[in-house]
């Protein structure tokens, strides 16, 4: 069996690396290479009915106007997203070491909603609503797929 010195493939990498970046202008644009560090390009993410979005929840005291007690896997409020003013019932699914979750906390969880839903990294949040009562608000985690 023959092999190929590690020492080879760092120079491939190498060259690759040097080939995407440059400070030369681009030709066709007049702008600049790649810069290093440079954030992915951010765009909206699709969540099916049924498929659990990340979430970071905090739910509202009852004296911010929120809930009065705690809630459990299997709560169906309606959340309105922010990115393109959406609006549905999701079911919350709480983490396995989290037996409920008490007003006034914030917890990550795991919504799953009944309708198709689109969510922007650079509008992530939502509200959660209980008879058109704001209860608590909360951010989409990306999570770089």
């Amino acid at each position: 069996m023959r092999t190929i010195p590690i020492a080879l493939f760092a120079a491939a990498a190498l060259v690759a690396l040097a080939g995407c970046s440059s400070d030369e202008p681009d030709a066709a644009s007049g702008t600049g290479g790649v810069e290093q560090g440079a954030p992915p390009t951010a765009t909206e993410q699709t969540f099916e009915p049924g498929q659990q979005i990340a979430v970071e929840l905090t739910m509202l005291s009852s004296a911010d106007g929120g809930r009065s007690t705690s809630f459990f896997s299997g709560y169906r409020p309606t959340i309105e997203f922010e990115y393109e003013e959406q609006s549905t019932e999701c079911y919350a699914q709480l983490p396995v070491d989290l037996r409920e979750f008490p007003p006034g906390e914030t917890h990550r969880i795991g919504l799953e909603c009944d309708s198709e839903i689109l969510v922007h990294p650079e509008t992530p949040g939502f509200r959660v609503l209980e008879g058109g009562e704001e209860t608590g608000t909360g951010v989409v985690v990306f999570t770089g797929n």
